[in-house]
């Protein structure tokens, strides 16, 4: 039976390094994003890759209603029972909440949260309506699940997406064919980061992990029967750590605070 994923932010970095993935496994694609030219790439570099993979492409801002409904469409229109929906797209900032203005902040909270949680709302609808089986899997952070300066703003965001995972995981428990999943990556190597937030990690000892890697635990994820997950070590650990000792995280993170607030007031 054929399978269909919907992918956000699929244009580049983890999003396309999931739909590569997702290929191999025999999923059809939906990649979604705003660069019309680099879903185009993606989708040829994926054809080449695995032709019998059919590959659509939509040019979507997930902010705008319209487009959050071209998206469904498309997926409705294609006849699955099997969807996989993976709200990857994002964006981010690096500063200090000083630096961060209202406009900034209101557009953060659109795309991170706001967008994911109306696309998820149109597609559980919908599998509903339409008797499909449907698997939500939401991309946090692990700044979505311990507090990082010089990304207070982002990490907001992503524990707000955390928190709409569980809880939406927790309300839909009585739906055996719909699922709720959150899939946490660690600092990686894309385009999302700037040249200061790079020359951070580098200097702090921060371990990035390439878009492949994140993607092939991504696929170990997706087999498992795992509500949640973390990749990296010893991010995980930290996780754990922030949970039930703050007070030592927060100790760790302010001997890093000079070096952190340096690179955020280089970032522009």
């Amino acid at each position: 039976m054929k399978r269909i994923a919907v992918i956000t932010g699929a244009a580049s970095g983890i999003g396309a390094a999931l739909a590569r993935g997702l290929a191999k496994e025999q999923y059809d694609l939906v990649l979604v994003g705003r660069n019309v030219d680099a879903l185009s790439a993606t989708a040829e570099d994926i054809i080449s890759q695995t032709p019998q993979c059919n590959v659509q492409c939509k040019s979507a801002d997930l902010t705008n209603l319209d487009d959050r409904s071209t998206v469904f469409s498309a997926v409705a229109s294609a006849g699955v029972n099997d969807i996989l929906l993976i709200n990857n797209a994002g964006i981010s900032h690096f500063g200090t909440l000083a630096s961060n203005e209202d406009a900034s902040l209101e557009k953060l909270f659109a795309t991170n949260v706001l967008a994911p949680m109306a696309l998820t709302r149109l597609f559980v609808a919908g599998a509903k309506k339409g008797n499909q089986r449907l698997s939500v899997i939401n991309i946090g952070s692990t700044f979505g699940a311990i507090g990082y300066p010089g990304f207070s703003g982002y990490c907001a965001s992503k524990f707000a997406i955390r928190g709409f995972s569980e809880a939406l995981s927790r309300e839909l428990a009585d739906e055996p064919d719909v699922s709720i999943r959150y899939f946490a990556p660690r600092a990686t190597k894309t385009g999302f980061n700037s040249e200061q937030i790079n020359a951070m990690n580098a200097e702090l000892g921060v371990t990035m992990d390439s878009p492949e890697v994140v993607a092939r635990e991504f696929i170990r994820f997706l087999e498992s029967d795992k509500a949640t997950a973390h990749i990296g070590w010893p991010e995980r650990f930290f996780v754990w750590l922030n949970k039930i000792a703050p007070a030592l995280v927060s100790s760790a993170l302010k001997k890093q605070l000079s070096t952190i607030k340096k690179y955020a007031a280089a970032n522009k």
